[in-house]
């Protein structure tokens, strides 16, 4: 019985080892200001704290077997290497007093940075906030190689702590997108360090610019405008999808609207675009301001070259915003002005939205350059503009070639002409064209009749 008892023991002591073991490396590598107990261990020796418990751990593991013996040394053995694995699944970051640098995250007075090339202590006057400091000597010097070569071209550096396989192409794309960069930013992995290196060339914002779009991400706990470069502890909450929520995606619950409102404030590009798309498939009711003026903002930052970003938030914000909101107006005009550069597809909601507001005589220019292009997806647009496009359309009637572009005219002029419309579609009564002459006499018709006239001989 006593050494059933003693081996009850070990094994219970053995687990327990084990749990608080990851506990302790958990709740460390959480903790981003540095403080806890092994942040105040140099790497090396979280590793031999790691490797002492685990050592301890499975020699209790395979001294608790009684008949079994095989079978508790394999478990041990098992056991021992998850322990002192930790240091690398839950890396902790080293205090910054450790690596030469003072509690408030300066340097010294009488310590002189090192050079460009692996510096890991940055000059005092630099310095706003306290460092992390969980990259060693070498780290930056992808940042540093990329600015000996790309001088003149803009080169920014990121490290980021927190950063992971499951959030790095987001972070990636969203860097790309608001630093306006030609190029994909360089992701250089330092792992079992918690953090990772983003080189980002070229670029024409400024580093304070960089500064803001980067503060998005988390806490910049360091900013080196000397050498071009920013720490920051990633705010996981704004990339990592949160559980399914069904205020999210039914639009009778009492929180939708507020829930794809937070949703906006994410920095997943797709995540975004889905809240865009389902509040647009919505009509505005409660918070419809906040919900307009987010969307604004966002139409203000860069887009990228993502057509289905900007078309997914235009789109949401000309059902949420006022007609008459001037600001809204001007965005969804210039989003309209660069779908039609990139030659990308615009959608009829936006000209509509622009043609009910200030910016309806630019609106129309645009519409009538889009029905040129695609008569039969436009033509019921130019109807619903009534007899202000009316010069216009006889205009493209009389010196069209293209037989579809004029028979989508006749049809229009007959749904929004007066008089002016007759003489125009009279002269094509008599077309060779026999689908043409046919909308003529039918959009003269429809004139005279609503004019109050009475039938034309050339219809009878």
């Amino acid at each position: 019985m006593e050494t059933g008892l003693i081996q009850v023991v070990c094994l219970g002591a053995s687990l327990l080892i084990g749990a608080g073991c990851v506990w302790i490396f958990y709740n460390a590598s959480t903790e981003m200001d540095g403080t806890s107990f092994l942040s105040l261990l140099l790497q090396p020796q979280q590793k031999a704290f790691a490797l002492f418990f685990a050592c301890l751990a499975g020699t209790l593991m395979a001294f608790s077997g009684r008949r079994h013996k095989g079978v508790f040394i394999v478990l041990g053995l098992l056991l021992a290497g998850g322990i002192a694995s930790l240091p690398y699944v839950y890396p902790v970051k080293v205090n910054p007093s450790l690596l030469g640098g003072s509690g408030s995250g300066q340097a010294p007075e009488d310590e002189a940075p090192q050079d460009n090339a692996g510096s890991m202590v940055l000059p005092p006057d630099t310095i706003q906030k306290a460092s992390v400091q969980n990259y060693g000597e070498g780290d930056l010097r992808p940042l540093f190689s990329a600015i000996a070569r790309k001088q003149d071209q803009g080169v920014l550096g990121l490290w980021v702590v927190g950063v992971n396989a499951a959030n790095r192409d987001m972070v990636k794309s969203y860097l790309k997108r608001m630093t306006q960069s030609g190029d994909e930013p360089m992701f250089y992995d330092r792992k079992g360090t918690g953090g990772g290196l983003f080189v980002i060339t070229p670029t024409p914002i400024t580093f304070k610019e960089f500064v803001d779009v980067v503060s998005r991400l988390g806490e910049v706990t360091l900013e080196d405008k000397e050498r071009s470069f920013v720490e920051v502890i990633l705010n996981r909450d704004k990339f990592e999808a949160r559980p399914a929520s069904a205020a999210l995606q039914d639009e009778r619950h009492q929180y939708f609207v507020l829930a794809n409102l937070k949703e906006l404030s994410s920095l997943d590009i797709r995540r975004i675009i889905a809240a865009a798309k389902r509040l647009a498939a919505v009509k505005p009711d409660k918070l419809r301001h906040e919900v307009s003026s987010r969307l604004v903002e966002l139409l203000k930052e860069p887009w990228g070259r993502d057509a289905e970003y900007v078309t997914a938030l235009a789109s949401a914000l000309v059902v949420w915003a006022e007609e008459q909101d001037a600001e809204a107006q001007r965005v969804v005009y210039y989003v309209t002005e660069e779908l039609k550069k990139a030659d990308c597809e615009v959608p009829s909601s936006l000209l509509r939205f622009l043609l009910r507001g200030p910016e309806k005589e630019s609106a129309f220019g645009m519409l009538l350059s889009e029905w040129k292009k695609d008569p039969q997806r436009w033509e019921e647009e130019c109807k619903a503009i009534g007899p202000t496009g009316e010069a216009a359309v006889i205009q493209v009637l009389n010196e069209a070639d293209d037989f579809v572009l004029k028979r989508s005219a006749a049809r229009i002029l007959g749904e929004i002409g007066t008089e002016p419309s007759l003489a125009a579609l009279k002269e094509l009564i008599h077309d060779a064209d026999n689908e043409l002459r046919l909308c003529a006499e039918l959009s003269v018709s429809l004139i005279e009749k609503r004019l109050g006239k009475g039938a034309s001989p050339a219809v009878q």
